[in-house]
């Protein structure tokens, strides 16, 4: 076992919805597309008592939904996502293995995370994007705070607490592996709860 091995969620698919594309005059009639393959999740986990982050990534993920809608919020919400937990990545090899087999291999069903648009609130500069969240066969809607950018660019961020998705078992088997190194300079073996997860992608405009 090297380097650290955060417990992680991730949870996450998801904020595949949020998109801006430029201020339109209201007259034009605009189609709005996304390409699925653009879309990243990362995420955020905590080790020590100082919470130290850790991050990673996942090299499994499907995005599945329209490619192309008459409004920002019927593309958003036709948007959902298959994350395979078992693919995790974090650079290092032997973490992923750890992180694999004693995190997301404790899920019911082992690795499996769903995540879909369940609703979008805001505008093309900012909003709220509520996704709904599957993960160990519990679901809950966790809410992504969004900002887009003139160039179509988007980002996403949400948080959730592990035990929201009965993670009990998980995360005291990631801890108990990890228990060494996740000791910081207090002597403490900490490894938090909460995840963070980020979804970016690019959105598009053409208007007539």
């Amino acid at each position: 076992m090297t380097a650290s091995c955060p417990r992680i969620v991730t949870g996450l698919a998801f904020a595949c919805a949020l998109a801006l594309a430029p201020q339109r005059a209201r007259a034009e009639s605009c189609t709005y597309s996304v390409d699925p393959s653009a879309i990243g999740v990362t995420w955020t986990a905590f080790k020590f008592t100082d919470k130290t982050a850790v991050k990673g990534r996942f090299n499994a993920t499907k995005v599945s939904g329209p490619t192309s809608a008459p409004s920002l919020q019927a593309l958003a919400k036709g948007l959902s996502m298959d994350i395979d937990g078992m693919s995790v990545e974090t650079d290092n090899p032997a973490r992923n293995a750890t992180i694999s087999q004693f995190f997301f291999g404790v899920f019911q069903p082992a690795g499996k995370i769903q995540a879909s648009v369940a609703d979008v609130k805001g505008d093309e500069a900012k909003g709220t994007i509520d996704m709904k969240i599957t993960m160990n066969g519990v679901t809950r809607v966790v809410p992504f705070a969004y900002t887009a950018t003139p160039a179509g660019e988007v980002e996403a961020k949400g948080s959730f607490d592990m035990m929201d998705f009965q993670l009990g078992n998980a995360h005291e088997s990631i801890h108990r592996t990890c228990e060494e190194q996740h000791k910081g300079t207090d002597g403490v073996s900490k490894t938090w709860t909460d995840v963070g997860v980020t979804v970016k992608g690019r959105f598009a405009a053409n208007c007539a």
